[in-house]
């Protein structure tokens, strides 16, 4: 699963496992190196790609689908549709989530037993990519076994894991495919990308089966409306939330209305994606936060203009001791009352020794105060860090709440 880090607290004991509710654990161990790339893709190549110590920016988990019965590591991406592991027939309704336009040539028209599979495809994730063959499988859980279950065969990959899970909105994902009302993570600190720290992700299948005596201290916000422009249909996969304001230390930083809600074409909004390492703002919303950040942590820090340079990242500020370093609250105001403050280790990384940057990355080049196209804002992972997300999909809304989520 993608998310990053946050100190020593402990999760709450999860239930035991019923038919209605499968826990996984999920390791916040990676492969990536660098950030994979967020829409809207930057437009510029002179601006320094974002880069952060050598840690890891991925969530992994453990899935085993059936006969023979084959256990994998599978990355977690929130908004990517459908889910793939290392054959449908063309005339398989199934075969036009992939290819809608399919034609099986050599199968006759109204024929059921035409032996055509269906064609291959290619599906580009972050910097990599992978070309399969849909199959039918059974997904396995200790209680249950979910059969018939359409992933991705890769016959190739570049730069890839061994699988990614699919839990975005569209039918081909995991949690379309099972029915889930809802499901949830939390996400463990990167501190523990080379320790072996897990938590769970946990997939609900009963209706009400999320409530809970924690329920109370749960933030929720609706999901808002996704933008259905037939030019961009990977904008109906996205988890749309409707932000009102980013605040710095209490302050409104006034993010202009036409960032904050998508229009008719899918330009601005703000999603929640668990496959986007640090969260990404159009440049205009970014530098609205950046400079409300350096004006209030640049009455006690100087800025550290050479490791923003060579690190894309920025602010950044020199500390002799990064354990003393205080800045303001960062915190992000959700419809319906819901604020999530982030913790100081969510929004800013030291780089070297001697400094500590933001960790919100941005198109420098792009808007010309205008609003790009797709999401204005993408909340990444590095972000969710220490923080519990669920995703009520039977009620349409989003919950959070602070929280340790380290399991050794």
């Amino acid at each position: 699963m993608s998310h990053e880090p946050e100190p020593t607290l402990s999760s709450p004991s999860p239930p035991p496992p019923s038919p209605q509710r499968h826990d996984f654990p999920t390791h916040g161990r990676g492969s990536t190196t660098s950030p994979p790339r967020q829409p809207p893709e930057p437009t510029t190549s002179n601006t320094p790609r974002p880069t952060l110590p050598p840690s890891k920016y991925q969530y992994f988990l453990t899935v085993m689908a059936a006969t023979p019965s084959l256990s994998a590591s599978g990355l977690h991406r929130r908004r990517y549709p459908f889910s793939w592991t290392p054959i449908v027939g063309c005339k398989d309704p199934k075969c036009r989530w992939i290819s809608p336009n399919v034609q099986c040539d050599g199968c006759r028209k109204n024929t059921t037993g035409c032996k055509k599979s269906c064609p291959l495809f290619r599906a580009n994730y972050g910097s990599g990519s992978t070309t399969a063959l849909l199959i039918s499988e059974t997904l396995i859980f200790p209680e249950k076994s979910v059969e018939n279950f359409i992933v991705g065969c890769s016959i190739f990959a570049s730069t890839e894991p061994s699988g990614i899970a699919g839990f975005g909105r569209a039918p081909d994902s995991l949690p379309a495919q099972m029915g889930l009302k809802r499901f949830s993570y939390c996400l463990v600190s990167h501190e523990f990308d080379d320790e072996p720290v897990h938590s769970n992700l946990v997939l609900e299948t009963a209706s009400g089966a999320g409530a809970s005596t924690e329920g109370a201290r749960i933030n929720y916000t609706p999901f808002s409306k996704n933008p259905t422009t037939p030019k961009h249909p990977a904008y109906k996969e996205y988890y749309y939330v409707t932000l009102q304001k980013i605040t710095v230390g209490g302050v409104d930083v006034r993010v202009p209305f036409k960032f904050l809600v998508a229009d008719a074409e899918g330009r601005g909004g703000t999603i929640v994606d668990s496959g986007t390492t640090l969260t990404f703002m159009e440049n205009q919303v970014y530098e609205l936060v950046a400079g409300e950040l350096e004006k209030q942590v640049g009455k006690n820090y100087s800025r550290a203009a050479e490791v923003e340079n060579l690190s894309g990242l920025g602010p950044c500020f020199k500390v002799s001791d990064e354990n003393s370093f205080t800045v303001p609250e960062l915190a992000f105001h959700f419809k319906g009352g819901a604020k999530m403050a982030l913790p100081v280790e969510n929004y800013f990384s030291p780089l070297v020794d001697s400094a500590m940057c933001m960790t919100i990355t941005t198109d420098r080049g792009g808007g010309g105060g205008g609003v790009g196209k797709g999401p204005a804002i993408i909340f990444g992972n590095y972000q969710q860090q220490n923080i519990y997300m669920e995703y009520d999909l039977e009620n349409e809304r989003l919950g959070f709440r602070k929280q340790v989520c380290n399991n050794k």
